[in-house]
């Protein structure tokens, strides 16, 4: 029940609170299981129903406290960061904009230009999350200077995946 959802592991996508409660989803859904497993497709011979359930309650507690463990050992500065509201926009625009380090191209190759990160953004992420006013006015400085002496990775294809919108209004400005 948890495999189509992969996502809901994925805490940047979603907001805490939907990843947190993904989290516990998982872990209760698992009683669930266990018990349409032994109710009603009548379990499995090699274990008795009652060792299932000691055996998943006992690795859920184990679970938890491991969980509790490491959140103990998480600094005093950093644990507000589990609770904080941080939607896709807020995590595109902070760390997409400037922390991200690497990423792939257009032509899927690794890179750690930190001038291609930034102009890759509004290919690949949609623009109700992109930082619009960022990205253009990072467009209209670099422009020219690409147009003039264009990156290698600054190419016809580059070119046609960029947003039509920002497109025109980028070559408004510049020309």
């Amino acid at each position: 029940l948890a495999a189509p959802f992969p996502l809901t592991r994925v805490p940047t996508i979603l907001t805490p609170r939907v990843y947190t409660g993904s989290l516990a989803y998982m872990l209760g859904v698992n009683f669930v299981i266990l018990f349409f497993s032994y109710r009603v497709f009548d379990g499995i011979d090699y274990i008795t129903e009652s060792q299932a359930w000691v055996f998943l309650a006992t690795t859920t507690l184990v679970c938890l406290v491991s969980g509790l463990v490491a959140f103990q050992y998480v600094p005093d500065s950093h644990k507000p960061t589990f609770y904080k509201r941080w939607t896709w926009k807020e995590h595109v625009a902070t760390y997409w904009w400037n922390d991200c380090f690497y990423d792939l191209d257009h032509h899927h190759q690794i890179t750690t230009d930190q001038e291609q990160i930034r102009a890759y953004l509004p290919i690949w992420c949609s623009s109700h999350y992109t930082p619009t006013e960022k990205v253009l006015e990072f467009y209209k400085e670099h422009w020219s200077e690409w147009c003039r002496d264009p990156p290698d990775w600054f190419d016809e294809d580059f070119k046609a995946l960029i947003p039509e919108d920002l497109l025109e209004a980028v070559q408004k400005e510049v020309v």
